[in-house]
């Protein structure tokens, strides 16, 4: 009883908010998820859900938890009963409080107040997701939430140990591939060698953005630094940039084509090489992911001022 009440009572006080950027990339109106939540048709929202593949469930869930503005809609249907669905909605949702109330501050900036805030959302996540889901396609989505959850909480083996269950039951699950790569970042629990293992031994479907991530990780490092630390991260790499700018835009609507645009469009942003940039941008049209852009404090409105005219 006390689990069912802390799950339903992590919404309340949630008011409107305003309309955010579509973290679904358009899947919510495609579906007409809203509607059914407005209607209260919870069936027909978690069997709707529930039968996506797996990278839609998490675009799913990203444009519905990962802001404010469906707060009342989901204060509505967590209060309305108990599922596997409505755990994992409200995991999603109080790992982005987590993060809101960390602030993406250096850990060493932090007040009490916001580490404070941070344990406590991510120890209501880890609630939500710790128990076994008895489906298949929910306890994999669970799994790669979870090691974002144990990044945050210090604890990578958990980490590594959640990764490994996602990918046991759906190999090619992107979420789980892209918390994974955090963890193993210098700046969280890994270093350049741990990452470049990951990305070189990873799935060949997912290998290409992973490429992208990793390069564009080692520019975030190289950022702040002098022309001359740059120009050898450039030439030390010169080969793995030349193969990936090689590559043309991904033009299906999936989620893995969505952030491979995005961290090529920022990787060429980074290079100079603006034409080809552009070329990213235009076929993004507006889609932009969460990251990478804000390691190099480019907010999603910024990317869009970018984004040359359409033809």
């Amino acid at each position: 009883m006390a689990f069912l009440q802390s799950l339903r009572s992590l919404f309340k006080g949630a008011g409107p908010a305003a309309l955010p950027a579509d973290l679904s990339f358009g899947l919510i109106d495609k579906l007409g998820i809203k509607p059914l939540l407005e209607q209260k048709q919870w069936l027909a929202f978690e069997k709707t859900a529930a039968e996506l593949p797996p990278d839609e469930l998490t675009r799913l869930l990203d444009g519905l938890c990962l802001s404010e503005h469906y707060a009342p809609l989901l204060t509505q249907y967590q209060q309305s009963g108990d599922s596997e669905m409505r755990r994992l909605v409200a995991a999603v949702y109080a790992t982005f409080r987590a993060w809101e109330a960390r602030s993406g501050a250096y850990a060493r900036e932090l007040s009490q107040q916001q580490v404070d805030g941070f344990t406590h959302y991510l120890t209501q996540a880890h609630a939500h997701l710790a128990h076994p889901f008895a489906e298949p396609a929910l306890q994999a989505q669970a799994s790669a939430r979870l090691v974002r959850v144990a990044m945050g909480l210090s604890e990578p083996e958990l980490a590594q140990a959640a990764y490994e269950q996602c990918i046991a039951l759906q190999p090619r699950h992107l979420l789980a591939h892209l918390f994974y790569f955090n963890v193993l970042t210098p700046k969280w629990f890994g270093d350049e060698e741990v990452l470049e293992d990951f990305v070189t031994t990873a799935t060949p479907a997912l290998r290409d953005l992973l490429q992208a991530m990793y390069l564009v990780e080692l520019q975030s490092i190289v950022d702040d630094s002098t022309a001359v630390a740059k120009a050898d991260f450039k030439r030390a790499n010169q080969r793995r940039i030349m193969e990936l700018l090689a590559q043309e835009p991904r033009t299906e609507d999936a989620l893995a084509a969505i952030y491979f645009n995005n961290y090529l469009a920022c990787l060429s942003h980074n290079l100079g090489e603006l034409a080809r940039r552009d070329q990213f941008l235009r076929v993004m049209d507006g889609r932009i992911t969460v990251n990478p852009w804000p390691l190099f404090g480019l907010s999603p409105q910024a990317v869009r001022k970018l984004s040359p005219p359409a033809n």
